[in-house]
């Protein structure tokens, strides 16, 4: 229960934060290696936070499936 209450603060904060950032249509310049974008100040802020959601998850994983990887070689090894 507390978990999900989490979940969803969290969801509430980011919700509110791109409520509040849709008012705002500042442009501002984007410059990547090879492209130059001009493009809203929350569309900047989405792609960066979606970005590092994802590159997070893709870590996470990673590392979940290393431990498990490590649990079954010990536990196929300790049978031999």
């Amino acid at each position: 229960m507390r978990k999900i209450l989490f979940i969803l603060f969290i969801v509430a904060v980011v919700l509110f934060g791109f409520l509040l950032g849709s008012t705002n249509q500042q442009t501002a310049e984007l410059n990547l290696l090879v492209v130059k974008l001009t493009l809203r100040v929350i569309d900047i802020a989405v792609i960066f936070l979606v970005l590092g959601l994802i590159i997070g998850l893709l870590l996470s994983l990673l590392f979940a499936l290393q431990r498990k990887t490590k649990r079954w070689l010990n536990k196929s090894t300790d049978n031999t």
